[in-house]
């Protein structure tokens, strides 16, 4: 059983200055030094692929190399948060994401250009489309995890309310997905801002994946050194609206 208390030491979603949506102030130091006093035991970089596509392994291996020089009494995984943009479409090809230590891959990032769309733009097609890229990943054993799963926050511009994507996901579906995500040993990330945005989805999605035993990961898709924050900081703001089981 997954407790909120255990979850929050670990962040598994930090960008680094070289993603272009993060702050300058995200270098390694200050992101390892900020998690160090935050009191995390575990963190993963994981920088975007569509920022540099050709030499993601370079960017991972540079923020690898800074970080040998700092002794923080965490863990540091290095990872990559990945683009899985349609249905069996990758920006990076498998050779070399099998070589990246934590994928974290998106599969809703709809405000990108290149991003695959539905040819009907209604709730329940952008919900049909997420799911049906979701299985082609999940059965491609790419993934180590999913990033902020099926909120429909990057369709605001699309969508009159953009929960509309979450509530037209039935809970069949649901248990389906966790279920084929669990026998290939794929995460799903509880991340702070999708809870916060969408609560009576996260209320569900948190529900529904402990009782088919699905594997959990916490990330608060930091893009500043405020979103590192202390895992009881973090505890009350989710337990809130999942509930501390």
């Amino acid at each position: 059983m997954f407790i909120l208390s255990e979850l929050v030491k670990s962040n598994y979603h930090i960008h680094t200055n070289l993603s272009t949506c993060a702050s300058r102030e995200m270098t390694v130091p200050r992101i390892i030094s900020s998690a160090r006093r935050a009191g995390l035991e575990r963190i993963a970089l994981v920088d975007h692929d569509h920022d540099d596509v050709e030499n993601i392994l370079g960017i991972i291996g540079s923020i690898k190399q800074e970080a040998r020089n700092y002794d923080s009494g965490i863990e540091v995984l290095f990872g990559a948060e990945l683009s899985a943009f349609g249905v069996g479409k990758y920006l990076v090809n498998k050779n070399i994401s099998d070589q990246i230590n934590f994928r974290l891959y998106a599969t809703n990032h709809y405000h990108h250009d290149f991003w695959d769309h539905p040819a009907k733009k209604t709730a329940r097609d952008y919900a049909e489309h997420t799911l049906a890229i979701l299985k082609e990943l999940i059965n491609s054993d790419r993934a180590d995890c999913i990033a902020h799963p099926f909120v429909g926050i990057y369709l605001r511009d699309v969508l009159d309310d953009y929960t509309d994507v979450t509530k037209v996901i039935t809970d069949r579906e649901l248990g389906e997905i966790f279920d084929l995500a669990k026998k290939h040993h794929v995460s799903w990330e509880l991340n702070t801002k999708s809870i916060l945005i969408d609560p009576i989805f996260a209320k569900r999605f948190w529900s529904i994946g402990r009782e088919v035993g699905a594997d959990f990961k916490f990330g608060t898709d930091a893009h500043r050194l405020i979103d590192i924050e202390e895992p009881k900081v973090l505890e009350l703001k989710v337990s809130s609206i999942l509930g501390n089981v």
